[in-house]
């Protein structure tokens, strides 16, 4: 796929074509490597919303502590 960088006032952007799915709104790391852009999307914490993690230590089997336990 390609795309046009195109100049919004003072900065440069794109626009992303829809099969993309881009969200308006959504934030983005971007690093150059070389004369590439790579954007990756910012996440929230893993850890921020304890309600994700509601039952998870219900959830470890005897396998899961097993594994743990493994010497490196």
């Amino acid at each position: 796929m390609e795309i046009t960088m195109r100049k919004f006032g003072n900065s440069v952007g794109a626009i992303f074509p829809p099969e993309l799915k881009a969200v308006a709104g959504d934030e983005y790391k971007i690093v150059k490597l070389g004369d590439t852009l790579v954007m990756t999307p910012l996440r929230n914490n893993l850890f921020d919303n304890e309600t994700d993690w509601t039952g998870f230590r219900d959830s470890v089997s005897q396998e899961d502590n097993e594994w743990d336990e493994i010497d490196d």
